[in-house]
């Protein structure tokens, strides 16, 4: 394809934009890790006053996915929307990356991050753009014995966390003590993006509370979060073992949101993972 030709003044209302853009390690180990991309288009329904129908001629619209790596690696993969394609959101993105820069926990190795980025062109001409650091890295429950501490699998190694750090709101103001055997359990709020972002380059795992709602309809807010936060490297799943009789309903509307993360659903007292 020819050259792409940036621009932020190809259209004031583009017939399309990025609406959301969603990230997510399908798969990972020594030799290959595979990304898929979701993502999902607006089309206003008026442009500059006029009805856009499929009748009328449409610019050909394309995305790229670009991937860099710390170490000067770079890849891309490209997919071209048929004209007039209507309503229907695009297929995921796919991208294979060769013997990946792996993240892990302190202690365990280094916290290497990919810069990914989903541009949107219409005529070769970049419209809309949106962009986020992830890590290749697998975290799954492990099977602890009655007398060992709980056990996480960090790309396919164990982990044993000896301590569980509780998180509140207001414990984000100041320093948090932990090590390369803890956890964060951020519990009664969804963490703020400073304290993902942060995780993610010290190597802390963090597991999400799905906090109670005072409607009691936790749902609601979820998948806005879930949305937000699924991408982190530092995320080693989500907590609902204290929502009661919603647990089970809520533990299965987050599976479909996040099929990439463990769903936790005992641990606080006996300090011992529960995967539901």
């Amino acid at each position: 394809m020819g050259c792409v030709m940036p621009s932020s003044h190809h259209d004031v209302h583009p017939p399309v934009r990025l609406e959301r853009v969603r990230p997510l390690v399908r798969y990972v180990d020594g030799e290959q890790a595979v990304l898929e991309v979701q993502v999902r288009l607006h089309r206003p329904l008026e442009i500059s006053g006029e009805t856009v129908s499929d009748s009328h001629a449409q610019p050909d619209v394309d995305l790229l996915l670009e991937i860099r790596g710390e170490d000067g690696f770079r890849d891309e993969a490209w997919y071209k929307l048929p004209p007039n394609s209507g309503k229907k959101d695009p297929s995921p993105l796919w991208m294979s990356v060769v013997q990946p820069e792996r993240w892990w926990p302190a202690g365990m190795g280094g916290q290497t991050l990919y810069q990914v980025t989903v541009s949107l062109l219409l005529d070769q001409l970049v419209v809309d753009q949106w962009d986020t650091t992830v890590g290749l890295t697998s975290v799954r429950a492990g099977v602890p014995g009655d007398d060992c501490p709980p056990l996480l699998l960090v790309n396919g190694k164990e982990k044993a966390i000896d301590s569980v750090v509780m998180v509140d709101r207001i414990d984000e103001r100041r320093m948090l003590p932990v090590s390369a055997d803890s956890i964060l359990l951020v519990r009664d709020h969804y963490g703020p993006d400073v304290l993902y972002q942060a995780a993610d380059r010290a190597g802390i795992l963090l597991i999400q509370c799905v906090p109670i709602d005072a409607q009691g309809v936790p749902e609601q807010e979820m998948a806005r979060e879930v949305l937000r936060l699924a991408h982190h490297p530092c995320l080693a799943g989500w907590y609902v073992g204290h929502l009661g009789g919603m647990a089970r309903d809520v533990a299965q509307r987050v599976r479909k949101l996040d099929p990439t993360h463990c769903i936790f659903r005992q641990f606080a007292r006996t300090q011992r993972f529960s995967a539901a």
